[in-house]
This record gives structure tokens, sequence and C-alpha cells, in this order.
């Protein structure tokens, strides 16, 4: 529960912009009112997207489905868009 209620108020401080970030992570949070906290995506396999192109092309298509499947009438659902992408292998770490 508490998890849920913590996810819950990501979802609603969070700001997203679309970058690869010099980790070679994706999808950069920074939580509103909270300056320098950054959560980013990266793989759980550990390899780094911004050493392979492939990985990174992967990594954005990954994204993009996941934004498309969790989006309704143009409105982002956090809660799908965390599921999809953790269920393709990545994770949210603090930058």
């Amino acid at each position: 529960m508490r998890f849920l209620l913590a996810l819950s108020a990501f979802v609603l401080l969070s700001a997203c912009s679309n970058r690869v970030d010099h980790y070679g992570s994706m999808h950069t949070h920074k939580m509103a009112g909270m300056p320098g906290d950054h959560y980013v995506w990266a793989r759980n396999d550990g390899r780094r997207m911004s050493s392979d192109p492939a990985l990174l092309r992967q990594g954005q298509a990954d994204q993009a489905a996941c934004h498309a499947i969790a989006s309704t009438q143009g409105t982002l659902n956090m809660l799908a868009f965390v599921y999809c992408m953790e269920t393709r292998g990545y994770s949210r770490r603090q930058a």
C-alpha cells in the first residue's frame, strides 16, 4: 500500500522530458518543487545505451511503445507507463 501511495505521489509530482542523458539512460523525470531530484530509465542488464546505437534505438522504441500503450486521448497514465517499461527490462533510477 505504501508503494502504491508513493508511486501515486510521484506520478502527480513528476514532469517528463524525453532525452538520453550522459549515462545512456532514457526518459528523465524531475520532481516538481524538488531541485536536483532526477530519475532516469536504465536497462536492468547494466548495458549502457549511450555506447551502443542499437540499444539506444531499442530503448527509444520501447519508450515510444509504452507511451502509446499508456496514453489515452493525449493523457499519459504514468502507472501504466512505469509498468510497461519495467516489464520490458528497464528500471527507474536516481541520476
